[in-house]
C-alpha cells in the first residue's frame, strides 16, 4: 500500500472517528438539557442511554485502534512480498472480470 492510500485511509477513518465523537457529545448534550424535573422512566432511560454512550465510545476506541493496527500489518505484508501481492490482485481481477462477463452473457 502507497503512502498516500495509507495516508487517505487514515484521514477517512479519522474523519469518521470525529463524526462519531460529534455525534456522541450532541447525544450528551441532548442528554443534560432534558431537565431535572423528568419522571423516573426518563430518568431510568437516560442512565441507559450514558451507559450505552460509554460502551459506544470504549468499543468506538477499540475498532479504531484495530484498523489502524490491521492497516499497518497489510502494509507490512504487503511491501515484505510486493510480487505475491502483485499476484494474488491480479488473480483476484481475473475471476471479477470472468465472473462479471459470464454473468452479462447470460443476460443476452
Amino acid at each position: 500500500m502507497s503512502k498516500k492510500s495509507s495516508a487517505t485511509l487514515s484521514d477517512s477513518a479519522d474523519s469518521t472517528v470525529e463524526e462519531l465523537k460529534v455525534l456522541l457529545a450532541e447525544a450528551e448534550h441532548a442528554l443534560s438539557n432534558v431537565g431535572d424535573a423528568a419522571t423516573d422512566e426518563v430518568q431510568a432511560l437516560r442512565e441507559r442511554l450514558r451507559s450505552v454512550l460509554a460502551d459506544g465510545q470504549a468499543t468506538l476506541k477499540n475498532v479504531t485502534a484495530d484498523a489502524r493496527r490491521q492497516a499497518a500489518h497489510a502494509d507490512e505484508v504487503i511491501r515484505e512480498n510486493p510480487y505475491q501481492a502483485i499476484g494474488i490482485a491480479a488473480g483476484v481481477g481475473l475471476l471479477a472480470g470472468y465472473l462479471i462477463s459470464r454473468s452479462c452473457s447470460n443476460r443476452s
